[in-house]
């Protein structure tokens, strides 16, 4: 994973993104606003997790996609441009538009998601929630973890099997060794979660009046940050008021474009999902300069 810029940022601010922009694109159902906010939520998880990685979770929601994109026409026959008959029924070209944009809301928030399994850690979330609500922030944190953690014992599981047992031909014997891990995970499972929850009362978790020991300060650089995040945000927010960012698909569609404001709500939004990359880009640049220059003091020592 490279070094993100992010990491060092204030968790406030980087809750405050995820908060409006995953916000921005449930309730946007237009066409401009979820394809900005897919592109930009996959090009972040491409810069935080590398074109590889990102692909792994990209190629699983093709199949979503297309899923949505499909069964609305198939099951929705509203709208008033026919298009052609399939199974005595409806075709409409509301209901394909409809489904494309629903479709890629869905994977665009997906996407925002597993960026924010990345950028915003457990000790981030619990730093912020965890003076007001110790007890549901631990609960959250322990939730969004499981999946991950279920997943590697699950591996470590199936491999001493395999060390200890040779791999089973049989469906009966394939299903007893499926029980028996599944058995051993929830087992696992089970007692990881007493002895956390042990743990955290022992050391006096949700106690108050209680410091706790952080590395998170805010400085000049995070207020910069947060307000333009604020200034990008508030005008989305704005725009959506007066009525940009959401479009009528039945029984007719709406214009896509409704004038000079809602391009420049558009541009807005387009910059505020993109915030992070060019956050990450400039902080990139930066580094590249400063390297080059001292390379150059090197050479120009050696010389």
């Amino acid at each position: 994973m490279k070094n993100v810029y992010m990491d060092t940022v204030h968790p406030a601010c980087i809750f405050l993104f995820f908060v409006g922009i995953i916000g921005f694109t449930l309730c946007c159902l237009h066409p401009v606003m979820v394809a900005v906010s897919c592109v930009c939520a996959g090009v972040y998880l491409c810069r935080l997790k590398g074109w590889r990685a990102a692909w792994k979770t990209l190629r699983f929601m093709i199949p979503l996609y297309l899923i949505i994109a499909i069964a609305n026409p198939l099951f929705n026959h509203r709208g008033v441009t026919f298009l052609f008959m399939l199974f005595n029924q409806w075709i409409t070209l509301e209901a394909v538009l409809y489904g494309v944009v629903a479709g890629g809301q869905l994977v665009a928030v997906i996407l925002w998601f597993a960026c924010y399994q990345v950028v915003m850690t457990s000790d981030k979330f619990l730093f912020l929630f965890g003076q007001i609500a110790p007890s549901i922030a631990l609960l959250i944190t322990m939730t969004l973890r499981l999946i991950p953690e279920l997943q590697l014992r699950l591996d470590q599981i199936r491999q001493s099997q395999q060390m200890l047992r040779k791999k089973p031909e049989r469906l009966l014997l394939k299903m007893n060794s499926a029980i028996r891990r599944l058995s051993t995970l929830l087992t696992w499972s089970m007692e990881n979660a007493v002895e956390t929850a042990d743990s955290m009362k022992a050391r006096g978790y949700g106690v108050k009046r209680r410091t706790t020991f952080h590395l998170f300060h805010f400085d000049s650089r995070d207020a910069v940050i947060l307000g333009v995040l604020l200034l990008f945000g508030g005008i989305c927010l704005l725009g959506r008021f007066f009525g940009h960012g959401v479009m009528e698909f039945y029984p007719r569609m709406d214009a896509v474009i409704t004038g000079d404001s809602g391009l420049v709500v558009y541009g807005v939004f387009a910059v505020f999902a993109l915030s992070p990359t060019i956050f990450e880009l400039a902080e990139s640049g930066r580094h590249t300069r400063y390297f080059a220059a001292a390379r150059g003091t090197k050479t120009r020592q050696a010389v």
